[in-house]
């Protein structure tokens, strides 16, 4: 298993700090940490261009070595009726491979033929998304975060997490100083979608008890 980052006294002051000013700041280091992990056979390099930043990488793909890097913006998490949407947005990108790369793929990247000014669209056209892509087009990913596994198969879990967001969200995403700095806000989707979602997760537990077979469905 990998091994966690140490604690850095200096990050855990500047959290605290910026968590009572309304911000919490995720350090990128943390990100790279476990990033590392998920792909193994991509290296990865991220690094801070405000108010985004911009991810690097090399990889084997259908036998030709691949160059990528892709500037990332995101919005805050848009609060609506059971939805907790986050809009990303993908430019800049630019691929590239070695001349003598073999395979379709680095073809197509020496030829120009893959268009890296519409990358959503391109991703939505080329694989299967999972359903926590609800849009994939242009440039824009919009991913339901109620959608992530994770979290869609446990109700109360997700019922809880509505509410909490209803109440208190995150209004804006930008990366800073080696941060990934989140801007906090109260009641995000406005008094009445707070008091819908609280009756949501109120109600959430007698309905388990009602209809047990809706948890194993």
């Amino acid at each position: 298993m990998p091994t966690p980052p140490p604690f850095d006294a200096r990050q855990a002051l500047r959290f605290v700090t910026h968590a009572l000013g309304g911000r919490v700041a995720i350090p990128l280091s943390a990100i790279r940490s476990r990033l590392g992990p998920l792909f193994e056979k991509v290296s990865l390099t991220i690094e801070a261009v405000s108010p985004g930043f911009r991810l690097e990488g090399k990889a084997h793909a259908l036998g030709a070595p691949i160059q990528f890097s892709v500037r990332i913006d995101a919005e805050g998490v848009r609060v609506e009726g059971e939805q907790r949407t986050v809009r990303i947005r993908l430019s800049e990108v630019a691929l590239s491979t070695t001349d003598d790369a073999p395979g379709p793929l680095a073809d197509a990247i020496r030829t120009g033929m893959i268009d890296t000014k519409h990358p959503a669209t391109l991703i939505g056209n080329m694989v299967s998304l999972p359903d926590m892509v609800v849009a994939a087009e242009g440039q824009d990913v919009v991913i339901d975060l109620m959608k992530v596994p994770a979290i869609e198969r446990d109700e109360m879990l997700k019922a809880t997490l509505a509410a909490a967001t209803s109440y208190l969200g995150v209004t804006g995403i930008r990366a800073s100083d080696d941060a990934l700095e989140l801007q906090l806000g109260l009641l995000p989707g406005g008094v009445k979608e707070a008091a819908l979602s609280t009756a949501r997760a109120a109600l959430t537990p007698a309905v388990r008890f009602l209809w047990p077979e809706r948890n194993h469905q």
